[in-house]
């Protein structure tokens, strides 16, 4: 689309000043207790309204020099008890890359979770075989967050993907991004929902949109994010409602919008 070459006012390549926050060269440290380890910049898809749409795709990529740098500051940062790895998908990683770096995180004494951010369950189910599930048991707990927007994209096979994950014992969560034309209605978003409550995924957080350069088209209000979480807690159980959020550079967490 056109309006993709666009950046209008108060969008920017960077909304969340990642950049600002880059204190090794794969570590994003935006939160005292956490960090993005940005293991790869490759995905199965693109998808149009992403956040990090100024690095997937595109070089320099990781490096083992980079994941060795980024490790060690993990290591002295002793305040830091949860990584998230991202990217990128880390799951285009082989398993072999993949194991070899959860290893080495399991060896931090400090860092106690390991949430995994990947959309292969729908994008690229496949990916998820017994050979992965099996490789990363010996890491868990491992949380999985995977991104479902739109209730078509829970078929046979991204069914089967989740499946594998939480018969494993990694917890699934869903993380969908409110979209103009896809999912700002109260019919979808209750099926969306309510389909992935019955394969096991635990829909967490329903994201107002970043403000990337070139996504102005995709844009949602709040009030209208609003009222399809007051509608879901009106028509199926507290279950299946996300929290409502949005990203502020400047707050230590995820920031709620109040319904």
């Amino acid at each position: 689309d056109e309006r993709e070459l666009t950046a209008h006012d108060g969008e920017t390549a960077d909304p969340l000043e990642e950049e600002k926050h880059r204190k090794a060269p794969l570590i994003i440290h935006r939160y005292p207790d956490r960090v993005l380890f940005l293991v790869s910049n490759l995905c199965p898809v693109h998808c149009r309204f992403c956040t990090r749409r100024r690095l997937v795709g595109k070089p320099p990529f990781p490096t083992e020099k980079e994941i060795e740098a980024s490790l060690a500051y993990l290591k002295h940062q002793s305040e830091i008890r949860e990584v998230i790895l991202s990217g990128g998908d880390p799951l285009l990683l082989s398993d072999r890359k993949l194991v070899r770096i959860l290893s080495a995180l399991r060896q931090i004494d400090h860092v106690k979770i390991i949430r995994i951010g990947t959309r292969a369950p729908v994008t690229l189910p496949p990916r998820v075989t017994t050979g992965l599930v099996r490789s990363l048991r010996p890491f868990r707990p491992i949380f999985i967050l995977t991104q479902f927007n739109h209730p078509k994209e829970i078929t046979p096979a991204s069914t089967k993907a989740c499946a594998r994950f939480v018969d494993s014992g990694f917890p699934v969560l869903n993380q969908s991004v409110l979209l103009k034309g896809v999912n700002d209605s109260e019919e979808v978003m209750l099926e969306l929902v309510e389909k992935l409550v019955s394969i096991r995924v635990l829909p967490y957080y329903l994201h107002q949109l970043d403000p990337v350069a070139g996504t102005r088209h995709f844009a949602v209000s709040v009030e209208r994010g609003k009222e399809i979480i007051r509608f879901l807690r009106e028509h199926t159980g507290g279950i299946g409602v996300p929290t409502y959020v949005f990203d502020n550079p400047e707050a230590p967490g995820k920031t709620p919008l109040a319904c």
